[in-house]
């Protein structure tokens, strides 16, 4: 096979093995800001190819008690078992606006948390273990 056909098989292989087959685990948890759980906030997991990691990414947004739980880009639960980068995103900051082009220069609300939660390459949470049976994930947030 020369590299011009390999490349899609690899992308189908990528595709088939992605969340929802033996390389994932459900991950759940909870986001808290001053000891409190933060509603409303996109919970992010990217897998670390610096660690070994490859695949999809995982999000999952926090309810009224700031639980989350993971959903693969293909809409299956869990995350890929290995290491991950966490991001951590405000939503709040778009209460109010509509998507569409006659909010695409309205200013989004100030975020309730550091910028350096949405930030690959500053967020303090890295070196996040993904494994089958694994325990909830708590991960404490500050303000700007």
């Amino acid at each position: 096979m020369n590299r011009h056909t390999l490349a899609p098989v690899a992308g189908l292989l990528a595709l088939l093995t992605g969340c929802g087959g033996p390389g994932t685990a459900e991950v759940e948890g909870t986001v808290r800001m001053g000891g409190r759980p933060l509603e409303g906030v996109r919970v992010e997991f990217l897998p670390d190819p610096e660690k070994g990691t490859s695949g999809p990414r995982s999000t999952g947004v926090t309810d009224a008690d700031g639980r989350f739980r993971l959903v693969c880009e293909n809409q299956q639960p869990g995350a890929v078992v290995g290491t991950h980068r966490v991001l951590v995103t405000d939503l709040k900051q778009w209460d109010g606006l509509r998507p569409g082009r006659e909010d695409a220069d309205k200013p989004l609300k100030p975020s309730r948390l550091h910028p350096k939660y949405t930030d690959v390459l500053k967020t303090p949470f890295t070196g996040v273990e993904v494994k089958p049976g694994g325990p909830p994930h708590t991960f404490d947030v500050s303000g700007p």
